[in-house]
This record gives C-alpha cells, structure tokens and sequence, in this order.
C-alpha cells in the first residue's frame, strides 16, 4: 500500500529529473510569472505577478516542477503557482504525456490504498503524508504540465477571479440529514417535526426523487490560466488553469503574448457576463438546483473549438464538467446534528 505510493513517487521524481536535464537547452524564448506564496489560507485583494525571463525562468520552473511540498511559512491548503510559457525548438509532448501519467497512477495508489483501509474521501491527504512526507501537498503533486505540438499565434494570460466551483450533492443524502434534524429540533424544542427549521427545509424538496442532485456552490480562490489561440477563430481553441508553464513550438513568427497582470479583487467587482441564473433551495445549506436534473432547463449544445488537430496533453482533459461528481461529508452541508451544549 504506503510502499507503492513510495515506489511510484520515485519513478515520477527520476523521469522529472532526467525531463528538467533536457528541455532548457531547446529553449527559444520564455516568460513566467513568479506569485507570492500565501501564509494563510486566504487570497489576499492583491497577488503581485513578478516576471521572469531567460535563465532565471528556467531555474524556476525546473524548481517548481518537482516541488510537491510546502515550504517554511507556506499555509496548509494554499498551492505554489508558477504560471507561463516555454516555446522550444522541438517536442517535449512524449515525455510530459508520461510525467502526467505517471501523477495519475500515484493518485490512483493512493486512492487504492484509501479504499482498502476503508477511510473516508478526505484521507487521501493524511495517506499521502504517512507515505512521502508531513508537507507534501496533494494539489502540487496531481497537477498536469500542458503541451501544445503547435506555435499559437497568441496566448492570454489572465486571472479568473470571480469562479464558482460546485459539488454534486444527492438529494436522498440530504433528505436524510434534514430528517435526522427534524428529530433533534423537534425533541429539543417540543414542537412537532413539520414546524421545526430542518421540517420546512425537507418541504422545499418533497417533490425531487432521491438520485436527483443538488448543487453546493463555493467561490474558488483567484488564479491564474491561459487561453491558448491557434486557429483562425476569434474564440479560444484551449484554456488551461495556468498553474505550471506550458510547452509550445517555437515558429517562424513569434507568438503574440497578453502578459499576466497583477490581481486586484477591488478592481474586479463586475461580475461576469456569463453569470448563470441560479435556482436556490436550501439557503442555508448553499444547495441549489441541478440544471441537468431539470427538464427543458438542459445546457446548449454549443459548437466548440477543439484542437483535435493538434497533438497536445490539453485533449484528454479539454471538456470536463465544472461541477464535480464527488461526495460531499456531512460538515459541509452546514448540519450540526450533534446536541447544543448549553
């Protein structure tokens, strides 16, 4: 268990090692950007971006390729980014294909050894320490590098800033936990079930079945990513969450690059224009209709550039869905169903 974590952690750091001893000698031209490291689990209201070129670009990113830990000061749950661009002379995409598979088959070690000890979703972090070490970070060591066999013609570096994520979250999952609520609330106030808090609460879902799903929306923290051109289109053909330096082919005409500013969260309080009209049941609880479970109320199928064409780590990953399919623990759903202390 713990010694295949071990084993495959030092096949993944020997193949970055004999990677970093090769790419920068094809190196044409390069930026990236250098963030500060967060101290606290809190994205300040400005994340300064300090470029960095020629040599010392490259000792930052052969540094931030292996640093799967976190270093003196950094906070637990905070992430070291380093996003930016490598255009080189020739392909580096075989090599990466293989690091990144190689990340996937340790998460999946990980994830065996969570299930054969029988320990909830959220172990997967403490596994990973009592396997490699007590400040390796899950998030630094799972993350992909991203090729593109291509020379864009331009590449946008900016900041998403005002992203939501959401959870899937079955609705027999939480009509269970409002039950159990309802009980409490009931004894403890002496009223019965149905004019308790958790008793309205099971009313604004009485009429959605149990496999249907809720959506648990949270606010992600600002970060970087890049959106990748390489077609005639106007739209984007690729955009990544620009957390390591991407690789392309140099060409004869230089890419065109919209450089990373700094954040300003008080210089980007328009909302999105995209924004999407959500449906709330349960304030408390943050729950919200699941487009998909709605019938007529279904996303457009809406034509896509995708770079099909063009070898690339982006393919496998390109058109996930943003709402994530994973259990959510019963903490999160805002339900203390332990008695009050007085």
């Amino acid at each position: 268990m713990l010694t295949d974590i071990t084993a495959i952690h030092a096949q993944l750091v020997s193949r970055l090692h004999a990677f970093n001893q090769m790419w920068p000698e094809w190196v044409v031209s390069a930026q990236v950007w250098q963030l500060p490291l967060l101290a606290e689990q809190k994205a300040p209201d400005l994340i300064e971006a300090h470029p960095l070129e020629g040599a010392a670009a490259i000792e930052a990113t052969v540094r931030a390729m292996t640093q799967f830990e976190r270093v003196p000061g950094q906070a637990p749950g905070t992430v070291m980014r380093l996003p930016g661009y490598f255009a080189l002379n020739r392909s580096v995409l075989p090599w990466v294909q293989e690091i990144n598979q190689l990340k996937d088959v340790l998460m999946g070690a990980i994830e065996r050894t969570r299930i054969e000890l029988n320990l909830a979703p959220t172990a997967r972090s403490k596994i990973l320490r009592q396997a490699l070490g007590a400040q390796f970070s899950m998030k630094q060591l799972a993350r992909h590098t991203q090729v593109f066999d291509i020379c864009p013609r331009l590449i946008v570096f900016t900041w998403a800033g005002h992203t939501t994520g959401g959870e899937r979250v079955a609705v027999g999952k939480v009509r269970e936990l409002l039950s159990k609520a309802a009980e409490q609330q009931s004894a403890k106030e002496s009223i019965d079930i149905g004019q308790t808090l958790a008793g309205a609460e099971l009313r604004r879902i009485v009429n959605l079945a149990d496999q249907a799903s809720l959506i648990k929306y949270k606010k992600v923290a600002p970060h970087p990513r890049a959106m990748v051109y390489f077609s005639a289109s106007s739209r984007y053909d690729a955009m990544i969450h620009s957390n390591l330096p991407m690789f392309v082919l140099a060409g004869e005409d230089p890419t065109a690059v919209h450089e990373l500013r700094h954040f300003d969260r008080h210089a980007r309080q328009t909302e999105r224009p995209d924004k999407k009209s959500r449906i709330e049941v349960i304030p408390r609880m943050n729950l919200y209709l699941n487009p998909d479970d709605l019938v007529g109320q279904r996303k457009a199928i809406v034509p896509v550039s995708k770079p099909s064409d063009v070898a690339s780590t982006y393919s496998d990953n390109a058109h996930k869905n943003p709402v994530r399919a994973r259990p959510v623990e019963d903490a999160q759903l805002g339900l203390n169903l332990a008695p009050d202390k007085d």
